[in-house]
């Protein structure tokens, strides 16, 4: 049996294992793989047309070399094959090349008329199917077996030569697609990662401008309300009203200031409290709760919601405010706690957070027209002019009081009176 070798092109450079020499601008050399019994066909196949390009033809007697030149030499561009060899069927080698990534087309030679063997290698993957005349024991027959096929292998060969480049530039066409899509891909999740940040953003400036609309909303009713308000208790009823409006049924109580730490009931709405038990709450809250939110009146709003925190802010006779939601806030001007206002419920009804967010602004509204009312009134009293506010203004703000000396005799620093 004649040993397995290789055939390059007449005038070729190309050798097994070496990188192609043609110049950048001359097609690449093709190689076909002719899987015959004998090499017969070899020089047929280096005589395929000039216009396929350099043809380098690799020759293989047995499956097992096919194999090891595929190997080696890399993908196969055309791949004649001969069905019946000595180590199997020529025909799974088609079907092998079918199935790898390589583009290669698969011309099978046979002397075979079975329909069956053609049906099956066009199964197995083959592109064309050349029925040769018989094979002969006879050197002469083999030549001239391979001389009447000669004209017809070399077209068939071109044309697989033309089927596999394009097959190639298709591939290359889709690998190219392939990246473009994977590129859009990206870009498609980048837009809509900075789509959901933009959203995010969106919402988060909403629920902002939403909340500060509420606010100016509730500053305005709040204003229509108590503006210009100089009667002390109307101010108080009208104030509870709009709580009451704001967080529907519930206690509510306003305390204000009557010496340097005690507060008084200003005044209250009773919701669903019996009167005994009212006035015990009430001046309980009055002793302890109100100093404790008035000494810490930078903190806005307090919303107490469990028994264990209602324990810590009223301390022994938290009970009277046990399972209660309590709201409370200080109402301040310029730093000094001008009154404390509660609101307090079962907790089956919570406060909603709309409420909790307007009592800041209660809070701060009601301490501004506080101190306006306790600054006219002293000023009316003391015969002092309404447009000027001095170092001898009489109102004495409660972040004083604990310097004032009630029982000093006003006159002993009076010079007029020494």
């Amino acid at each position: 049996m004649t040993q397995p070798h290789d055939h390059s092109s007449p005038g070729g450079t190309d050798q097994p294992g070496k990188p192609d020499a043609t110049p950048a601008k001359t097609r690449r050399t093709r190689r076909v793989l002719l899987v015959d019994r004998t090499p017969a066909l070899t020089p047929v196949l280096e005589q395929a047309p000039a216009e396929v390009g350099p043809v380098r033809v690799l020759y293989a007697a047995t499956l097992a070399r096919a194999r090891e030149l595929v190997e080696e030499e890399g993908p196969i561009d055309v791949a004649v094959i001969e069905p019946d060899l000595a180590d199997g069927s020529g025909l799974d080698f088609a079907e092998q090349l079918a199935q790898s990534k390589a583009i290669t087309q698969s011309v099978v030679v046979s002397s075979s008329t079975d329909l069956r063997q053609a049906q099956r290698a066009m199964r197995a993957g083959a592109t064309d199917y050349i029925l040769r005349p018989a094979a002969s024991d006879r050197a002469d027959d083999v030549a001239a077996s391979a001389s009447s096929i000669a004209e017809d292998l070399a077209d068939r060969l071109r044309a697989a030569l033309e089927r596999q480049q394009a097959d190639r530039q298709q591939a290359r066409r889709l690998r190219r697609l392939k990246k473009l899509c994977r590129r859009l891909n990206d870009a498609r999740q980048e837009v809509s990662d900075q789509v959901d940040v933009l959203c995010n953003d969106l919402v988060t400036a909403y629920q902002e401008l939403a909340q500060q609309m509420h606010h100016l909303s509730t500053a305005a009713d709040l204003t229509t309300v108590i503006d210009d308000e100089l009667d002390l208790e109307v101010l108080l009823r009208k104030t509870l009203e709009h709580l009451i409006k704001l967080a529907g049924p519930c206690n509510a109580a306003i305390f204000l200031p009557a010496t340097v730490d005690e507060f008084s009931l200003g005044g209250y709405v009773n919701y669903n409290c019996t009167k005994d038990s009212a006035d015990m709450l009430l001046q309980h809250l009055a002793d302890v709760l109100a100093p404790r939110i008035a000494d810490h009146s930078d903190e806005l709003v307090m919303h107490v919601t469990s028994n264990h925190t209602m324990t810590e802010l009223l301390g022994d006779d938290w009970n009277y405010l046990a399972d209660c939601h309590l709201l409370t806030f200080a109402c301040t001007h310029e730093g000094d706690a001008l009154a404390v206002v509660a609101l307090f419920r079962d907790d089956s009804e919570p406060f909603s957070e709309t409420l909790i967010d307007a009592a800041a602004t209660v809070g701060e509204m009601l301490g501004d027209q506080l101190a306006k009312i306790i600054r006219i009134h002293h000023r009316g009293m003391d015969d002092v002019p309404f447009d000027t506010q001095g170092a001898d203004d009489t109102y004495l703000p409660p972040s004083e009081w604990d310097s004032y000396d009630r029982d000093a005799d006003p006159f002993d620093d009076d010079p007029e009176w020494a």
